[in-house]
């Protein structure tokens, strides 16, 4: 019975281990979508308005916000 109750604590931790690395998961695949669909419709918008100068407008707009 000793050896159950040694290793609760660390049955423990592993469980939250366990789970932040699910939440971190969650995270990082949602903001993967995010961006694939930021590049799908910035690719629609090229192709919407393909003068060469709307290419560059939101590198231009992300470092007049800097």
């Amino acid at each position: 019975m000793d050896k159950k109750t040694d290793n609760e604590p660390f049955i423990n931790e592993f469980k939250e281990i366990l789970l932040l690395l699910k939440k971190a998961l969650i995270i990082y695949v949602s903001e993967g979508r995010e961006r694939m669909i930021d590049n799908e419709e910035y690719e629609l918008y090229k192709e919407q308005y393909p003068f060469e100068e709307y290419y560059y407008f939101e590198l231009d707009f992300k470092q007049k916000w800097k």
